[in-house]
């Protein structure tokens, strides 16, 4: 028992070391094989907009493997942002941009910001 707890122990410990965090305003990261990125957004889906990976078939270095959001404001607050984490995996070595849009309804027109985060895999 001991042995177990131990390897799941360091295998959690294993699994951390290979994620890393870019906030909001940081739009570059450098990942090897294997390792995974989260990036974080603010968004306000309660008025219709909302992020959306814009160019996501040309995406071939990494896979998104999760995207979630997480409220900062009470349950009926229309109009408080909240946040948005999207989680991608390197799966080949190379260099390529995440073109993530802020729109309302998938929408060109509605777009209001755009996010570019360069992810290189070596």
């Amino acid at each position: 028992m001991f042995f177990s707890t131990l390897f799941l122990i360091m295998i959690g410990c294993k699994s951390q070391k290979e994620m890393i965090s870019l906030d909001k305003q940081t739009n570059a990261v450098t990942l090897k094989k294997g390792q995974t990125v989260e990036i974080a957004f603010t968004t306000n889906a309660s008025l219709g907009y909302w992020w959306t990976l814009a160019n996501k078939d040309e995406i071939t270095v990494v896979d998104s493997v999760d995207n979630r959001y997480e409220r900062t404001a009470p349950e009926n607050m229309l109009g408080a942002p909240s946040n948005r984490y999207w989680k991608f995996q390197a799966v080949k070595k190379g260099v390529q941009t995440l073109h993530f849009v802020y729109a309302r309804d998938n929408i060109e027109e509605t777009t209001i910001k755009t996010r570019d985060v360069e992810i290189t895999v070596k």
